[in-house]
């Protein structure tokens, strides 16, 4: 019996109210959770009796649609109904909102004890293949920690990852339960330049120059090496939390005239981090997938950078390794450093493994601060003038991150959570951000996330040709 098949006698009305809330103010959404979770509460009274009605409601802020909701049914579930929070194991660390997986990572980790307890924690065979799943069902991945981790979220999961895998029997068991890849399919105004910046046409070197040290995170060789890169004008900064706020409210009055077509069925383009008062208005937009960002560009008359546009206009001709210079600068940067205590040189010593320990243990939901506002390092700027090209925020790209061509998706009426694994649903980003080490906030660092992420990391900016300026 679902929710819907109960009397309607039974259900609170609390809960009702909540299943049918889609959009309004924060304020009300906030009054509303808080009568569903005290029904939930008195639910769950060993007195009350019905526990089915109480898994029942407490899916209604499981599935639903706004992420706070998400994210306060969880703990719920973990307290009132164990056997339900680890049967929904799977779908909570596959959500695309960072923020609701990280509760369900705190969740699963904390019923094992810690990240590094027993193995055999609360859903430990749903929540092994969930993250399996999101890091692209390689267990050698996992092993290393390469290509896979470049959030606080990544690294809290890639803990709790290693740690289930330690059980032999529970990753044959679910590894033989994985669905194979998704195939892959082929790739089939209000314009104004102020505020953007020019990068001429140009030849671009790929990846540091032969004269250039390679730490560790640095990205393999290129297989073309070189390449042109016709003119066009880009963003000076990262676009804002009330610029993108304002095109978010533009589609709420307007509809959906700017976006994707294959962007997921009923998005909601307001970001996930809108709540959060540390995302000031004039910090990088964060909290917003692949899909916003290019429904934003859209709205603008423009579109997303490529990676080698992205590249040049931070390389410049000399093809530096960072935005002002070849040597990289703790003070003209937001990064790892400015967030924690760190070395004087911005921790520029950090090994990979040493970075992903400092980032599983750091208080994201306590930190005062973590983005900053645009613009703020006054030496942070490009040969063409553009500056906030590392640090601060990663930065969405137009090209799919496994071979750096165009990422044209075309997953059509899937979930979003049926995505995670599939490679080309994987865009490249640029830049590094505020939880990064020296080692990747260079030119021509990259990593790759799942085109429906929504991270209090990633931000983005836009592009427009130069020869569609030309009258």
């Amino acid at each position: 019996m679902t929710i819907s098949e109960h009397p309607y006698a039974a259900v609170p009305v609390e809960v009702l109210r909540m299943a049918n809330w889609t959009e309004g103010p924060p304020a009300e959404r906030d009054a509303l959770l808080k009568d569903y979770l005290g029904s939930l509460e008195r639910m769950g009274d060993p007195q009350a009796g019905d526990r089915r009605l109480l898994d029942e409601c407490l899916v209604v802020g499981l599935m639903h649609a706004a992420p706070e909701v998400r994210r306060q049914a969880q703990a719920a579930a973990a307290r009132l109904s164990p056997e339900l929070a680890a049967d929904a194991t799977g779908w909570t660390l596959g959500d695309p909102d960072e923020t609701v997986r990280a509760t369900a990572l705190r969740s699963v980790a904390g019923a094992a004890g810690s990240i590094e307890g027993e193995a055999g924690s609360m859903g430990g065979a749903a929540a092994l293949h969930a993250l399996l799943a999101s890091f692209g069902r390689s267990p050698e991945l996992i092993a290393s920690g390469d290509d896979v981790c470049v959030t606080a979220t990544d690294a809290r999961g890639l803990a709790l990852a290693r740690s289930l895998l330690s059980d032999t029997e529970l990753v044959d068991a679910v590894m033989a339960d994985l669905p194979m890849p998704l195939s892959a399919d082929r790739m089939p105004n209000r314009l104004s330049l102020e505020g953007m910046r020019l990068v001429p046409a140009g030849r671009l070197r790929r990846g540091p120059r032969p004269d250039q040290r390679s730490p560790w995170g640095d990205p393999p060789a290129p297989a073309v090496a070189e390449a042109l890169v016709e003119g066009f004008y880009m963003d000076a900064h990262p676009v804002t939390n009330d610029e993108y706020d304002a095109f978010a409210a533009d589609v709420t009055e307007r509809g959906h005239l700017w976006c994707h077509p294959d962007e997921p069925r009923d998005t909601d383009h307001t970001r996930s981090t809108v709540d959060d008062p540390r995302c000031a208005g004039d910090h990088p937009a964060t909290g917003v997938n692949w899909y916003d960002a290019a429904a934003y560009a859209g709205w603008c008359g423009k579109r997303l950078p490529t990676e080698d546009e992205w590249e040049r206009a931070a390389r410049g001709d000399d093809h530096r390794r960072h935005p002002w210079g070849d040597g990289f600068r703790a003070d003209q940067v937001r990064g790892l450093h400015s967030v924690t205590s760190a070395d004087g040189d911005g921790g520029a010593g950090m090994d990979r493994q040493e970075w992903l320990r400092r980032l599983g243990d750091l208080p994201v939901e306590s930190l005062p601060a973590l983005t900053g506002p645009v613009g703020h390092h006054p030496g942070d700027e490009s040969p063409f003038g553009v500056r906030d090209l590392c640090g601060n925020v990663w930065e969405w790209t137009s090209s799919r991150f496994l071979d750096g061509l165009p990422l044209a998706p075309n997953f059509g009426t899937m979930e979003p959570g049926d995505l995670w694994g599939e490679w080309s649903a994987e865009a490249a980003v640029r830049g590094g951000a505020w939880s990064s080490p020296p080692a990747l906030l260079t030119a021509f660092g990259r990593a790759g996330k799942l085109l429906v992420t929504r991270s209090p990391e990633i931000g983005f900016r836009c592009v427009v040709s130069e020869a569609e300026t030309v009258d």
